[in-house]
């Protein structure tokens, strides 16, 4: 609520300001709110999970394999084929990224309409 909002009708003050409507209507914006944010989050964190694992079947994928598909880098022997693994690994991960990014945006845009259905 703004200044004017509140005293624009002096009579009507109680009414304007303190409708038990207006308290709730704003708590669950305010939840509305904090489960889209909650959300995004996720999503953010999930595309950053997807992009690491893809990049990484990328690089494994690069490497110069020898004739029994060995690679030894001086310390770890990588073996042709777990580039695959980690490629179907990461395709969870950006499915379930954009499904949460669609939803954090569906819930922005009901928190900042007000509505409480679903």
């Amino acid at each position: 609520w703004t200044e004017s909002d509140i005293f624009a009708d002096r009579d009507d003050l109680f009414s304007v300001a303190l409708t038990p409507g207006s308290c709730i209507q704003m708590k669950n914006s305010f939840w509305l709110r904090l489960g889209a944010a909650t959300q995004g989050v996720l999503a953010v964190v999930l595309g950053i999970l997807a992009v690491l694992l893809s990049a990484y079947a990328i690089i494994k994928a690069r490497m110069p394999y020898n004739d029994a598909g060995n690679y030894f880098d001086g310390v770890t022997v990588h073996h042709a084929g777990s580039e695959y693994f980690y490629g179907l690994l990461a395709l969870p991960f950006w499915a379930l990224a954009v499904l949460a990014g669609i939803g954090a945006y569906r819930a922005f845009k009901r928190a900042s309409r007000g509505d409480q259905s679903h």
